[in-house]
Order: structure tokens, then sequence, then C-alpha cells
């Protein structure tokens, strides 16, 4: 695999590669879900999804490399008037370390400025995800502050790091 990415609109067949990242538990820590989804539920969501991003307020892309999908790239709680939207990424285990998540959020910064017209994207990171906030670092994101006791985990609470990236 040469790591060629793309950002790509959701399908039908991709879910079951959001099944398996929904069913990951890692993933459930950083989130606000309490149960887990159904594949049925993502198929659903697959066919029906809307991709204009200012009318949902949102936009799931897949990252792609090589015709293969290798995780997600969210834009969430976009915001049309102030021209800024937060990010989340998740990468399947089989393909982290090898900075495909730093190019995939390169390549989300460049669709946001220029077909979106976006000013700045955002990322709330818990502290303890080192993995996270040195793959959004390497992409130019910053620390703006930290919001504490931010996400309760299964050990306690945690906080968290907000970053930024002017576009």
């Amino acid at each position: 695999m040469n790591h060629e990415l793309k950002l790509r609109a959701v399908e039908p067949e991709d879910a079951d590669m959001m099944y398996e990242i929904e069913a990951e538990e890692d993933a459930w820590i950083y989130s606000d879900y309490l149960a887990p989804i159904s594949h049925e539920l993502l198929k659903e969501y697959a066919l029906t999804y809307d991709a204009d991003p200012f009318r949902s307020g949102q936009l799931r892309l897949i990252i792609e490399a090589e015709g293969e999908a290798i995780g997600l790239l969210d834009l969430f709680d976009i915001s049309p008037r102030h021209l800024r939207a937060d990010t989340g990424i998740y990468i399947l285990h089989r393909f982290r370390g090898k900075g495909l998540g730093v190019k995939a959020i390169e390549l989300v910064k460049v669709y946001s400025r220029n077909r979106l017209g976006l000013h700045q994207l955002t990322a709330t990171v818990a502290r303890q995800n080192e993995a996270a906030r040195r793959c959004y670092n390497k992409a130019g994101f910053e620390c703006s502050g930290s919001r504490v006791d931010w996400l309760r985990i299964p050990d306690g609470w945690v906080d968290v790091d907000l970053l930024y990236c002017r576009l």
C-alpha cells in the first residue's frame, strides 16, 4: 500500500467498515454513544445520508487508500455563519502508525477551505489520546485551551484539549 489517500462519500457497502468501528470499544469512550449501533441502521444511514453539510450540519467522509476504506473523517457542528466545523477522525487499528491520519486531515483541510469556504477547523481531543494529539499537531492544529473533567471514561474523568487550525 503506497498510502495514496482520498476522501469520498459514504456508500452502502461502507456499512461493514462503519460497523467494525462502532464495535471497537476504544471508539466509544471518546463519543457520546451509550449503546452500539446496529449493522442495519448503518446501512440505512448510508442509503439516506444527507451530503449537504450546510443543511445537515455535518459531513461524514470515508478515508480510502488504494480502493480500501481505512477509516472515517467527520465534520460536524458546521457553522455556515462562522465558517467553522469540528472534526473527528478514526483510523482502523490495522492502518494506524503510518501517517495516514495526518494525510487525511490535510486533505479535509484543503476540501474545507476550497470547497466549503470554511475559515477554521477544530478538534476536541482527550488529553490521554497522545496519538490523536500528535496527528492533529502534525497537520497544523494548535492547542487553544482545555476543558477539565470533560469526558467520563470507565476509569474516571479526563481533560480534553481544544485544538484549532485556521484555513
